[in-house]
């Protein structure tokens, strides 16, 4: 019986060439070429696989297993990043500006020349006719202008024409200034509305981070201890940390298209604070320091999930 269990079986089985057409989902709808061109070419290809294992080496060349999680350049990039973010609390932070009026005296265009009888006199083929249209003038100067024999002929009238000039006057805080500045700035940016209060509190948060979580990777980088993979993983979670200050300025930025009023007078401190806070007051409001800080948050956040 068992015999012929075994003749059953054998004719039952599939034959080499319906078997491969099935390997890998239909990789091979046919029978497989060989993996080598020639006989040369399998000799070399084994004679490297045994000289390979001879040296004990296991892994394959482009394996990546073996691979440093945190490598030498990514802790040089953190560690500068970081450094960045510190230094950033010394830097322009927060701007506002007072608007300033100059007026300015400028020649008007239009000159005018009497002779004696006064008659204009002409100058070529213009003639200049005094009409207040082309003069537009603040201040008349005239003035006689002497002939040749020493009488006076003729007499000139200039114009002076008022113009004005408009440039604004900056006054800038850094991260670490602004703390300072709460004394004197604080009793009227909390006694303001809710979002004006609330923005203030996110902005305090987010120096207060500036300079915990750079310190905090530095710590990872180089004061955590154990395996490389256990040092590696410590650090990737130390790293997520850093998309919060990205949170917070994100929040800031929706809360502030709500605005607040003011429980003070803006004009009396900045002409840019506009007469309520909103979108525009803060993106104007924040500098260059503050977005140097959160590229550099990005950046160690973005390291996090390489590794």
């Amino acid at each position: 019986m068992p015999e012929e269990d075994n003749k059953k079986s054998a004719a039952k089985r599939i034959p080499d060439s319906q078997r491969f057409k099935y390997i890998g989902f239909e990789v091979f709808p046919g029978k497989p070429k060989d993996l080598f061109k020639s006989d040369a070419e399998k000799s070399k290809f084994v004679d490297a696989v045994i000289a390979k294992r001879a040296k004990g080496e296991v892994i394959r060349e482009e394996c990546i297993l073996l691979e440093e999680r945190v490598t030498t350049r990514d802790r040089v990039v953190l560690a500068i990043a970081s450094l960045v973010i510190l230094v950033t609390l010394f830097i322009p932070w927060y701007s506002a500006y007072n608007e300033v009026v100059e007026e300015t005296e400028v020649p008007a265009a239009t000159e005018m020349r009497f002779d004696s009888i006064g008659a204009a006199t002409t100058e070529g083929d213009s003639v200049f006719m005094a009409t207040e249209e082309n003069l537009d003038t603040t201040t008349l100067i005239a003035a006689d202008e002497p002939t040749e024999a020493g009488g006076s002929s003729e007499e000139v009238i200039h114009g002076m024409k008022a113009r004005k000039r408009i440039y604004r006057e900056y006054s800038r805080l850094s991260g670490l200034g602004a703390f300072l500045a709460l004394g004197n700035l604080g009793s009227q940016v909390f006694s303001s509305g809710f979002i004006l209060v609330l923005t203030a509190i996110i902005l305090m948060l987010y120096t207060i981070l500036c300079i915990a979580l750079p310190v905090y990777t530095l710590y990872g980088l180089f004061g955590v201890k154990g395996k490389a993979d256990e040092r590696a993983l410590r650090l990737k979670k130390i790293l997520r940390y850093n998309w919060v200050p990205l949170v917070l300025i994100v929040f800031t930025i929706i809360i502030s298209f709500v605005g607040a009023k003011y429980s003070f007078d803006p004009a009396m401190f900045y002409s840019s604070l506009s007469t309520g806070y909103g979108i525009g007051v803060l993106l104007n409001s924040l500098s260059w320091g503050i977005f140097v800080s959160l590229c550099a948050f990005i950046l160690v956040a973005v390291k996090g999930i390489e590794i």
